[in-house]
């Protein structure tokens, strides 16, 4: 090639270089202005806020209404009716971000203490299961969802809670045509949602995260992935102007739905921080610019971690309640093995592989338990994380002899009895078996697993060493608490009262009561569910308290008239009531 020819050749690399950089960097952010930060603004003529006319809070009725709604979500029996030892179904319905960012909240809330140990969260997001397919109600999508929930030992009558994302893939960009379309699917899918699930009481929805690392024709660019935003918005409106189609209200005739309300607000404008500083950066994305890599799945998990520990409506039934707790025991050895390799030994190995074929291989569990009474266990979840594809069979392993270090197919432990056949799961999701039976029957502190597929095509997690350890997650008794009776009936408790005008004007008396001398946080709460004022912490003594608020949040700035609630959390007892801010 001739010199002339090279520094040509160079000059249009390097042009293509910037043209490539300058791209990439238009699509790092856009002009859009995220739902929450939007205030009085408009776009394309459309208000702002996650409730329209810029609010991101429900309007008061409809508030009260799922308080109500709330007030239900309680442990129930097989067969639906409330019963103390019963369990909380929380499920997650959509496609395949929505199972990749539920999998993520799902793995860490099993380790989280200070939540309902009842609440069982079942990942039941499928790629591919956008809203116009699952729209159907003879979906497969249905089928596999009640075999995920059969797997952890819960009927459909004990879902009570869900979690929905959804989208229709590669919208055109024809707004408000295609977020309109995405609206009524969704209507669609949350009256199959009702239909299936006879107490679901709320379902919390979100939109789409950032999409403009994609170009237009793509699964979800900008600004259609935005615009997803008002299909949810809209369909709540829906629901709260009283469309008799997305009813949820007994006395207001034949109920058709679940409560709707918003769940955490994804989107951002890509490396633009929202007002609480959210950025979706490309390092948050997968290559194919579609679906959140690790971390972005950690960000979304926090979002939802964050908004069901401080959210009005989950303050009934989400934290911490007497009588059960988590404990969670990460797997001691994992390993599969390969009967065309009967000597190689993979316990070093970041991912765990069962198939059949020309390649038999199986997956092998042990779990060390000791320090749990198996009588003490009401009930134990294995999970693990999918890498592509999950599900097979799960059998019991009785011996546990093996290690990972040396455990090879020549070598591998005999096959115990099969527990089940478990339904598939998509990649990145979360996989779950109730494995309660097993675990109670231990009696040497040591259980076993071993999972196999009557499948050609390889299912596969992630390995302890993949930083994704299988787990089992128990839910165990705790002692008894002082001031519960036996039979569930309670003496002397905390107790919240309700706030009163006091003397001074503009400012409200909240008083609570406490038994006994001890730990206690009285604090004050925004509709939207963020902390506005923390006005008390410590050590208290028994007896009556009364706190003054005097209208200010945490940072000295007047807070505006309105509702708020106090939440008053001492020992295991967590109550919230209502008040209202006349203003100063």
């Amino acid at each position: 090639m001739r010199r002339s020819h090279l520094a040509g050749f160079a000059v249009t690399v390097a042009w293509s270089l910037l043209s490539f950089a300058a791209t990439a960097l238009a699509q790092s952010t856009t002009g859009l202005v995220p739902l929450t930060d939007m205030g009085a603004g408009t776009y394309l003529g459309y208000s702002g806020g996650l409730y329209g006319g810029g609010s991101n809070v429900p309007p008061a009725a409809h508030l009260t209404a799922a308080l109500a709604k709330a007030a239900e979500i309680v442990p129930r029996d097989a067969a639906g009716a409330p019963n103390a030892n019963g369990w909380i179904g929380m499920i997650a319905v959509g496609m395949s971000n929505t199972t990749h960012e539920f999998g993520a909240f799902e793995r860490n809330a099993d380790t989280d203490t200070t939540r309902n140990a009842r609440v069982v969260l079942i990942d039941t997001g499928f790629g591919g299961m956008s809203a116009d397919v699952i729209a159907n109600p003879l979906a497969p999508y249905w089928t596999t969802m009640n075999q995920r929930i059969t797997a952890m030992g819960l009927t459909a009558a004990q879902v009570q809670v869900a979690w929905l994302k959804e989208a229709i893939p590669g919208p055109a960009n024809d707004f408000p045509v295609h977020a309109l379309a995405l609206r009524d699917s969704i209507a669609h899918v949350v009256r199959n949602l009702h239909d299936k699930f006879p107490n679901l009481k709320i379902v919390y929805l979100s939109s789409r995260i950032y999409g403009g690392y994609q170009l237009q024709g793509g699964t979800s660019p900008e600004p259609q992935a935005f615009e997803s935003g008002y299909s949810v918005r809209w369909l709540i409106e829906q629901q709260i102007a009283g469309d008799p189609l997305l009813n949820h209200d007994a006395a207001a005739g034949p109920v058709r739905a679940p409560l709707l309300l918003w769940g955490p607000y994804l989107w951002a404008n890509g490396t633009s921080p929202r007002a609480d500083g959210l950025t979706w950066p490309i390092t948050d994305i997968e290559t194919d610019r579609v679906h959140p890599a690790p971390s972005g799945e950690q960000k979304v998990a926090g979002l939802l971690s964050a908004f069901f520990a401080s959210d009005v409506t989950a303050a009934s039934w989400w934290p911490a309640q007497p009588g059960a707790r988590l404990r969670v025991f990460d797997a001691t050895d994992d390993a599969h093995v390969s009967a065309a390799f009967p000597s190689t030994n993979y316990g070093a190995s970041t991912l765990l592989y069962a198939s059949q074929g020309t390649d038999v291989r199986a997956i092998h569990l042990k779990f060390d338990t000791h320090g749990v009474l198996a009588d003490s266990v009401l009930l134990a979840k294995l999970s693990l994380r999918v890498l592509t594809i999950g599900g097979g069979q799960l059998r019991r392993l009785d011996d546990w002899s093996w290690n990972e270090g040396s455990v090879t197919s020549a070598t591998a432990p005999t096959l115990g009895p099969l527990l089940m056949s478990l339904p598939q799961s998509s990649r990145d999701g979360t996989w779950g078996a109730n494995v309660t039976t097993t675990v109670r029957a231990d009696s040497v502190g040591t259980v076993g697993f071993t999972l196999t597929t009557p499948s050609i095509n390889p299912t596969d997690y992630w390995s302890k060493e993949g930083g994704h350890a299988p787990r089992l997650v128990l839910v165990v008794t705790t002692p008894p608490v002082a001031g519960v009776t036996p039979g569930g009936a309670t003496a002397a408790r905390p107790r919240l009262g309700f706030a009163s005008a006091h003397p001074a004007a503009s400012r409200l008396a909240i008083a609570f009561e406490l038994p006994r001398a001890g730990e206690a946080r009285l604090a004050l709460y925004g509709v939207d569910g963020r902390l506005v004022r923390t006005l008390a912490q410590g050590v208290r003594a028994a007896g009556r308290h009364e706190i003054v608020w005097d209208g200010r949040d945490d940072r000295g700035a007047t807070a505006p008239p309105g509702i708020y609630f106090a939440r008053l959390s001492a020992g295991n007892t967590h109550e919230s009531k209502r008040v209202v801010m006349l203003g100063l």
